[in-house]
């Protein structure tokens, strides 16, 4: 009997194991020129390039939820910022920046800080996410996580960690709730 349970323990760890995506990358890169300070409120642009609606309404139920964690609101008139999202089916070659961390540079709005480039190699399946302002259509965050789409059978809720790992590194709050 404690053989079969302990087989039956181990089937459904591999089983859960093959849920999970493979080890993913994540990262985010900001613009200095971002007025972070100043935003409250978020809405989508149309959700483009992803083969089914299923999927796009997982995607930015997952933003949403995040936005709203950290105190910004849904505004239909006039959002602050716009929300963008894709997910990139093959590898992909990618610039990214190393930066101080987001939180420090909001504090201290470092004029001086410069960009250092980094090219990153993503893998299959990444997952971008940008937060644009509204008024000056300027991309002003992006976050990011490769390898994303290995699993074949997506699940409800599959990206709800993978957009949770992305936004871990956007630890910002709304103006409103500073």
């Amino acid at each position: 009997m404690k053989h079969f349970i302990g087989v039956l323990v181990l089937l459904a760890v591999v089983s859960l194991a093959g849920c999970m995506p493979g080890k993913l990358f994540v990262e985010h890169d900001y613009s200095y020129e971002g007025h972070f300070k100043n935003y409250e409120s978020f809405n989508f642009l149309e959700c483009e390039y992803i083969d089914s609606t299923l999927l796009c309404s997982d995607i930015q139920e997952a933003i949403r939820h995040q936005m709203e964690a950290r105190g910004y609101k849904v505004a239909n008139r006039a959002p602050n910022l716009l929300i963008s999202y894709n997910i990139f089916r093959n590898d992909l070659r990618f610039r990214g920046y190393q930066q101080p961390v987001i939180k420090d540079w909001v504090v201290s709005e470092d004029g001086d800080a410069t960009y250092k480039r980094i090219d990153y190699n993503l893998d299959e399946g990444t997952l971008m996410i940008s937060l644009i302002d509204a008024e000056t259509y300027q991309v002003i965050w992006k976050g990011y996580a490769s390898r994303v789409t290995r699993n074949p059978n997506f699940k409800n809720n599959y990206f709800k960690g993978i957009v949770r790992s992305i936004f871990d590194q956007y630890p910002l709050l709304a103006t409103a709730r500073k």
